[in-house]
């Protein structure tokens, strides 16, 4: 039990430490048993700020296993706990419960939270208390009397002898409590009364939690007799002095009152202040305390009259016993007067006394003295790092801002350019759209001349497949389409000017290639729909070449069709001139397939 105790009080101030500006103090209950509880515990705070923000709440399972209790249950897990004023006005948590209470004794952790710091206490509301039988009355002790009936009484005829005898009253009083002989036997047959002491003499007996201040002990002294495990001789005197502040003058630790009785805190309330912190409250104690024992200064004429020959016969004086009646009349006519000191750079003996006399409370002083200049550097040296850790954060909040602001008109540019590169190209294709629907069909941009070259290729290229194809008539022909048919298709340039004069009436037609058909029939693509029918280009017979001059001439009908394809897409027509590109690219001119995959590409 005491090891749990030890480690609640541990867990207690590990959880307490941001604590020191706040504090909570005995609960009071007042309810009883069957009856909803209602309890108050009172905040001891000094800061407003703090108790504006303070939330109170029950602690969390988690807080109750990590102290080593087990969680609550019962009316301890309904508690409501609200900060609220008293009937004195004095802020106070307020812990309530809607259900009846039939516990004599609930046990909860409360959990204060005040923005800057967190209170972990445990409290234990005592709603019945126990039932004792009262002890009853006892009779007022009297002094025991001798009973006539078991003492024989002798007449004493010597007792007014002794009186009546000239001596002094002392001997006289010490008579009659000398025995006579002869009574000796009568006396010891006597019981003896107890010894009754004085009520004034004997001092009230004090609970085992409260302890009564005799003359000439300290709090340092008590405290050493109540303080627990774990905290510090500075941190129980603290505790005493906020649990009994009357006992104390001017609430300073070193001026405790003699006959007070102090009750003794629980352990939990040393935790309020850290250990160094009790420390410089205890130090600061100290200085006042020696402040008020200072003595007062001397005005400087008692310096000239405690010169040598004054002491001495002021010494005589008192070894010569009382002084005379003129001394007397003198002593009682003297006056206590204020001066100004005496300006003098020497200092006369005497002007100084008790420890500043030696020196040592100059000392003191002055360790005190470098000690607080010590912590004044040490805070200017915090706040100049947290005054450049600042100048930092703002310098880098600055240049976040920039980059922000730059991305910001980065991104503004490029959308404004994304709209005006749309509206452009919206405009295009309404231009285009305009165009292409005007009554007025647009003029051929090609040159008459270009068609008549065209012609002229197509022809020499028919003439050569022709000649090509006597040579070999049983090779199985490479190309999926009939080159004839593709020529008898293209239209010469004497047929160009009727087909542009044709076309505002009738719409011009696109040929369409079908699909190949099966490569074991070998069959070549027709037209599906052809134009009017054209002359029978002429052709050439040239069964005698040899195979030198075909090898000459495939360079020469690789660039013509080459310029085929230029043509075609200069009409329009990307199938047709898709068809020769790849034609060319299954021949044997290098640069000629390099070139009819660049025009692949581009379309």
């Amino acid at each position: 039990m005491t090891l749990r105790r030890i480690a609640l009080a541990i867990a207690l101030a590990v959880l307490a430490g941001p604590a020191a500006a706040l504090g909570l103090g005995q609960i009071q209950v007042k309810s009883k048993v069957d009856q909803p509880l209602l309890a108050e515990i009172p905040i001891v705070s000094g800061d407003p700020a703090e108790l504006e923000q303070l939330q109170a709440r029950l602690a969390s399972p988690e807080t109750f296993r990590r102290i080593g209790l087990e969680p609550p249950s019962g009316a301890a897990a309904d508690l409501q706990f609200t900060v609220a004023l008293d009937d004195r006005g004095r802020p106070v948590i307020r812990v309530t419960s809607t259900a009846p209470v039939s516990q004599p004794l609930v046990t909860f952790l409360v959990e204060v939270d005040w923005g800057s710091g967190r209170l972990v206490r445990e409290y234990s509301a005592l709603l019945d208390t126990p039932r004792t039988v009262a002890a009853p009355a006892q009779p007022p002790i009297q002094a025991p009397s001798v009973a006539p009936s078991n003492v024989i009484e002798r007449p004493v005829a010597a007792a007014p002898q002794p009186a009546a005898q000239p001596e002094p009253p002392p001997p006289a009083d010490a008579a009659p409590a000398e025995p006579a002989p002869a009574d000796a036997d009568a006396v010891a047959t006597q019981p003896e009364p107890a010894p009754v002491a004085a009520p004034a003499d004997t001092p009230a007996p004090t609970p085992a939690d409260r302890i009564a201040v005799r003359d000439g002990q300290t709090l340092s002294g008590i405290a050493e007799q109540v303080v627990q495990r774990g905290y510090t001789l500075d941190q129980t005197m603290l505790a005493l002095l906020r649990a009994n502040p009357d006992a104390f003058i001017k609430g300073n630790v070193n001026l405790l009152k003699s006959g007070a009785v102090l009750r003794v805190p629980p352990a939990q309330d040393a935790a309020q202040l850290a250990p160094a912190e009790a420390a410089a409250v205890v130090r600061d104690h100290l200085e006042q305390w020696r402040a008020l024992a200072a003595p007062a200064p001397q005005p400087a004429n008692v310096a000239a009259e405690a010169s040598p020959a004054n002491t001495a016969k002021t010494a005589g004086t008192a070894a010569n016993g009382a002084g005379t009646p003129s001394d007397g009349r003198r002593v009682a006519g003297a006056r206590l007067e204020i001066v100004p000191p005496v300006d003098g750079g020497a200092k006369t003996p005497g002007s100084r006394s008790g420890a500043s006399a030696g020196g040592e409370g100059d000392m003191l002083r002055q360790q005190e003295l470098n000690q607080t200049k010590e912590d004044l550097a040490a805070r200017d040296a915090e706040v100049q790092e947290l005054k450049s850790r600042v100048a930092e954060l703002e310098k880098l909040q600055q240049d976040q801002s920039a980059l922000i602001a730059m991305k910001d008109s980065k991104l503004a540019a490029a959308e404004q350019r994304l709209a005006q590169s749309n509206a452009a190209a919206a405009k295009v294709d309404t231009t285009a759209t305009t165009a292409s629907t005007g009554e007025k069909p647009a003029q051929p941009t090609t040159p008459a001349w270009l068609w008549g070259g065209a012609g002229l290729l197509v022809l020499g290229v028919l003439a050569w497949l022709f000649t090509r194809r006597r040579s070999t008539p049983r090779a199985e022909p490479r190309r999926v389409y009939d080159t004839e048919a593709l020529a008898a298709g293209i239209p010469t340039s004497d047929d160009v000017a009727p087909r542009v004069a044709e076309k505002r009436v009738v719409p011009e037609e696109t040929p369409t290639f079908s699909e190949p058909a099966p490569r074991a029939k070998a069959s070549t693509p027709h037209w599906t729909s052809a134009p009017a029918a054209l002359g029978t280009a002429p052709t050439w017979h040239g069964g005698a070449q040899s195979d030198d001059n075909t090898a000459v001439a495939e360079p020469q009908t690789a660039k013509q069709q080459l310029e085929l394809a230029r043509a075609y897409l200069d009409m329009g027509d990307d199938d047709a001139a898709r068809v020769i590109l790849r034609d060319v690219l299954d021949g044997r001119d290098p640069a000629a397939r390099d070139t009819a995959a660049r025009m692949l590409r581009e379309l």
